[in-house]
């Protein structure tokens, strides 16, 4: 099987983002003004925070974000058809004069809905079929042996960046995560563009 190739998703390719080496894993570099960046800070608690869906309901891309001050960044909870939010990405800043360096990358936990749907289809359609004849053979539950099958696939990918026993494992996003993180990091920021902020509107 093969192992899935590194890879970097650069917004800006002729900038020299200097705390790449410091952080190995981010998948995804992004340069943003410094002050539509720092316009997050006011806006995803007040618009967009994942915490807010308790109060309205949610669908897919609704109250997807959290703040996070130190070290400003934010973390993106991908929602689910089902309503349930997962932790799927987050992007750090880096603060250089009138610019935002941001350093992003993809990870997801074995408990998140998102976890096996990067599996190829044909591969994917066995495994249950795999899990449930295993299973029988060694008096197993099936759930233990799908949920070995799907780790046993992304160590073999080289997807792996955390497993023990007993605690959630993690993977790595691909490639077309890391892109559908870029771009609704950009649709946030975006929106918060053109935002009138609390802050911002004047008491009647």
């Amino acid at each position: 099987m093969n192992k899935t190739k590194p890879f970097l998703v650069n917004e800006n390719p002729t900038y020299k983002f200097a705390e790449l080496p410091k952080l190995p894993e981010t998948q995804l570099v992004m340069l943003v003004r410094k002050p539509f960046w720092m316009r997050l800070r006011e806006y995803v608690p007040a618009f967009e925070a994942v915490n807010l869906a308790g109060r309205f309901g949610a669908d897919p891309g609704d109250y997807e974000w959290e703040w996070v001050d130190n070290p400003q960044a934010v973390r993106w909870w991908r929602r689910a058809a089902t309503g349930l939010e997962s932790l799927c990405g987050m992007a750090v800043a880096v603060l250089r004069g009138d610019l935002a360096e941001l350093y992003g990358f993809v990870e997801i936990d074995e408990g998140s809905p998102f976890w096996p749907e990067v599996i190829p289809e044909e591969a994917g359609n066995a495994m249950p079929w795999q899990a449930k004849t295993t299973a029988r053979l060694q008096g197993r539950p099936e759930e233990e042996v799908l949920a070995e099958l799907y780790r046993e696939y992304f160590r073999n990918r080289g997807m792996l960046t955390f497993y023990q026993p007993g605690q959630p494992a993690l993977r790595k996003g691909t490639i077309r995560e890391v892109e559908r993180f870029r771009d609704a990091l950009k649709g946030v920021i975006e929106r918060a563009a053109k935002a009138s902020l609390p802050s911002e509107l004047k008491p009647k």
